[in-house]
């Protein structure tokens, strides 16, 4: 929404968020340590964050986003409880909204993952909140889509076959890209062409086709950067902005 100010006040506000950027942008909020309750502080957003599995993420970034002006936030980083405590600034018009990310190397390639806070609602300078976060790796997003990652299934070799009819099996390979432990996941397509919301991580990952009314037949997988087909393969998922978090490999009935 585009809001016309006088000139006097302009030039206030920009004394102000100078201010503000140089201070609040760049400040590391003091560790909490210990299990219990955060509890609400006047100009103060504090909250703890953990995985969908209830452990604590360090080193995740959270901030509060003034509802007023544009880009003004204040930031701070979990401690090794997963707890964070983000100084407002005082005497700032406008109330405060809540967000976060948790960047994280998995699998040789960097990932930037969006944190989702117990509220949305906004909340005023003085009285401060408490707004805990979730890094959920799989499940809807709200407004829309899916945390998970998407595999996309091609057709290969020269035998037909039903690809609505092929079972995967995704077994992981290691912890998950938010530190839990997977399970091993049997899936077939969601719709035409893709598997939605796989719980983000590496798997080794197999196949059969499951035809109905007949035998299951074994299946041979390739991934993108193989040149031969096997009987597994291991994905981890990659983004683009086309795409979002996405796998690829192309399948085809065993010889």
């Amino acid at each position: 929404m585009n809001r016309s100010l006088p000139v006097t006040t302009l030039l206030a506000l920009s004394l102000l968020l100078g201010a503000c950027s140089s201070t609040q942008a760049g400040s590391t909020p003091p560790s909490q340590g210990g299990g219990g309750p955060v509890s609400q502080t006047p100009y103060t957003m504090t909250g703890v964050v953990r995985n969908a599995a209830g452990q604590p993420v360090p080193g995740a970034e959270v901030w509060a986003d003034n509802t007023l002006y544009y880009n003004m936030n204040a930031l701070g980083t979990t401690d090794a409880q997963g707890r964070y405590s983000v100084p407002l600034p005082r005497d700032t018009p406008g109330t405060w909204r809540a967000g976060g990310h948790f960047k994280v190397k998995y699998a040789g390639d960097w990932y930037n993952l969006t944190l989702e806070p117990d509220s949305d609602a906004a909340f005023a300078t003085d009285t401060g909140a408490v707004r805990n976060f979730t890094l959920k790796i799989s499940g809807e997003v709200p407004g829309g889509g899916e945390y998970g990652g998407k595999l996309y299934p091609y057709f290969g070799g020269e035998t037909d076959f039903d690809m609505s009819q092929v079972e995967f099996t995704l077994t992981p390979d290691g912890p998950l890209i938010d530190g839990s432990a997977g399970q091993v996941l049997t899936r077939h397509l969601t719709d035409e062409t893709m598997v939605r919301d796989i719980p983000l991580g590496r798997y080794v990952m197999t196949a059969r086709y499951v035809p109905q009314g007949g035998p299951a037949q074994p299946m041979q997988l390739m991934g993108r950067a193989e040149s031969t087909y096997a009987t597994s393969t291991t994905i981890t998922f990659h983004e683009t902005p086309s795409y979002g978090l996405f796998a690829d490999l192309t399948v085809r009935l065993a010889p």
